[in-house]
Order: structure tokens, then C-alpha cells, then sequence
């Protein structure tokens, strides 16, 4: 919507209302122009609105709208899991056979094929992708769940320290604090949307999701004590922070920028998406652009796609 300041935007992320400033528009200024009124109701489902965290929340949660929770779950950054888009999750909810991220690792081919426009072909695909979503990493399927003040890179944050689901669920406010970005306010939030999760989970569990990281160990007693950084594998990319841009090529050319982040952190590092002096390495690609130039102007080390590929091949999956 437009308000002659500004361009705003509502979106939805397992049950988040966000409301997005998006640019100013200052040229289709008038004068009478009025001030921005805020929902008091979730704009969704009318339900009544959290606002005691910076992004603001449905009190209905993931019951706010199904599909799109089970949409976002289903991406490509989270389960990837192929031909299942709004459309198909649509179809899947008003048949009544998927109330939740669990039941889809139970559908089977006679309910799919059940369905209007699912052939044999396109049930066979989906169900040999629900499959192979069940073996994604843990720091996949943490952030399919949409866990509030986590996102993609936490997600990994949190399943390489922990290494394991149980030990997630198991760790309390001062034990997610250990975690790099989780900070004394966000920790108890954390903690307590996965206790909300807890029948969920166990369902993904008994539905054979796998809720391991691999490469990651548990942290022990002293590394807790001693924070994230004690917890570093030793991997060739142990103690530095790497930007990748521009188009990957060879071995990291299918790679998506999320799946190119996950490589840094299995191989020890920490990926960033901006170029500082903080910055180690730069996987500078074709077209690097700006983050190339920068990294330069920095004297910061540089690598093609290909010397990055050989650096981390023992971590390539």
C-alpha cells in the first residue's frame, strides 16, 4: 500500500505479521497525505496481534495460515522439497490431509493420486522429494520450523553448536545464549517457541525427519563454558569469515547462495554477506562486482570459484 510516504508491505512467515517500509515516495506527495494506522487485528485471520518483539506476530502463530507456513517450510533455503508449491499445499490442506509440517511425511500415493491433477508421474516426484527432505540437515529442517529470531544462518548456528535436536530442546536461556547472535533477550524466546513445538517435533521425529547435523559435535562442558568460538571445528576454514559473490562455476556451480554458506560453515567458517574489514576471503565468481572491488581496495584475499572448490573439497556434498 501507499501512503505518499512511503511504499509498505505486509508478508506472513509462520504466522509473523511484518509490516515492511519498502522506499519512499516522495513525488507522489500531495498534502494530504495521512498518517500510517497500524492493524490491531492480524490482517490474515483478524486474531489479535503480538507486538512485544520487533517482528510482530499473529497470536494464532502457525494457525494463522497454514499454507503459507507449510509453504515456506517446503522452500528451497529449508526442506526443498520440489513440486510441493502454495498451490499443491492448498490442495493438501483443504482435503484435509495435511494439518501440519509433519503430516506431510505421511501422505501416501493412493491419497496424492486422489487429487485433481496429480497423475502417477507428478505423485511419484513429490513423494520421492517429501522423501529426501526427510535426510536434510537439522539446520534445515530448524529453520523450516520458523522458529521466531531465527532465520537461515541462526538456524546453522544453532544445529552446528548443538549438533543434535535433543540437545536444542534440552538447553535452556543461558545455554542458547552460548550460541553466536543470541543475545539475553532473544535466547528465552527461542527456548520457549521450541517448547511450543515439542508435539511437532516429536511427530517429524517418529515420521523418520532426520534431526542431526552432520560434521557438527555436541559442545562439551568447557566449550559451553567458553562460548561459540570454542566450538570451532577444525576445518580449512577455521577461524575466518568468507563473502562469496558473484556467479559460482565447476564444482559450486549448482550451488544456491544459501548452499554455498552452509559449505563455509561445515568447512569451519563464517559466512557474511558483506565485504569488511572483518572479512578473510572473498569467493569472488563472474560478475563479482562490487564486493570484489571492495575486497581489493581492502587488500583482503581473493579466491576463484574453482581454488575455493579445492580448498573445501573434503566438505563438498
Amino acid at each position: 500500500m501507499t501512503s505518499g510516504w512511503a511504499t509498505m508491505s505486509w508478508s506472513h512467515r509462520a504466522g509473523d505479521v511484518i509490516p515492511r517500509i519498502e522506499a519512499p515516495v516522495a513525488h507522489l506527495r500531495t498534502g494530504d497525505e495521512q498518517p500510517i494506522v497500524f492493524p490491531e487485528a492480524c490482517p490474515r485471520c483478524g486474531s489479535g496481534i503480538d507486538t512485544s518483539q520487533e517482528r510482530w506476530r499473529c497470536e494464532q502463530g502457525r494457525n494463522c495460515h497454514l499454507v503459507a507456513s507449510l509453504s515456506y517450510a517446503a522452500g528451497r533455503d529449508q526442506l526443498d522439497i520440489e513440486g510441493l508449491g502454495a498451490t499443491r499445499v492448498v490442495q493438501l490442506v483443504e482435503a484435509g490431509l495435511v494439518a501440519d509440517l509433519a503430516d506431510l511425511f505421511t501422505l501416501t500415493r493412493e491419497q496424492l493420486l486422489g487429487l485433481e491433477r496429480m497423475g502417477e508421474t507428478s505423485t511419484d516426484n513429490l513423494l520421492t522429494a517429501i522423501s529426501n527432505a526427510k535426510a536434510q540437515p537439522l539446520s534445515r529442517v530448524l529453520c523450516a520450523l520458523g522458529v521466531r529470531g531465527t532465520g537461515r544462518s541462526m538456524s546453522r548456528r544453532i544445529a552446528r553448536w548443538f549438533a543434535t535436536m535433543d540437545n536444542i530442546r534440552a538447553a535452556d536461556a543461558t545455554a542458547m545464549q552460548q550460541v553466536e547472535g543470541i543475545g539475553t533477550e532473544k535466547a528465552p524466546s527461542i527456548v520457549a517457541e521450541l517448547a511450543e513445538l515439542a508435539p511437532l517435533i516429536d511427530k517429524l521425529v517418529a515420521a523418520g525427519v532426520n534431526m542431526t547435523e552432520p560434521g557438527a559435535t555436541p559442545p562439551s562442558p568447557v566449550d559451553a563454558d567458553a562460548g561459540s568460538d570454542a566450538n570451532a571445528e577444525g576445518g580449512p576454514l577455521t577461524g575466518m569469515t568468507v563473502v562469496v559473490t558473484g556467479a559460482m562455476s565447476g564444482p559450486l556451480e549448482k550451488l544456491s547462495r544459501n548452499q554455498m554458506n552452509e559449505l563455509i560453515e561445515r568447512a569451519g567458517g563464517r559466512s557474511s554477506s558483506s565485504v569488511s574489514k572483518k572479512t578473510t576471503l572473498v569467493v569472488a565468481g563472474e560478475n563479482a562486482g562490487s564486493k570484489r572491488a571492495k575486497a581489493e581496495d581492502l587488500g583482503i584475499r581473493l579466491a576463484t570459484p574453482d581454488e575455493f572448490a579445492t580448498l573445501v573439497a573434503d566438505y563438498l556434498v
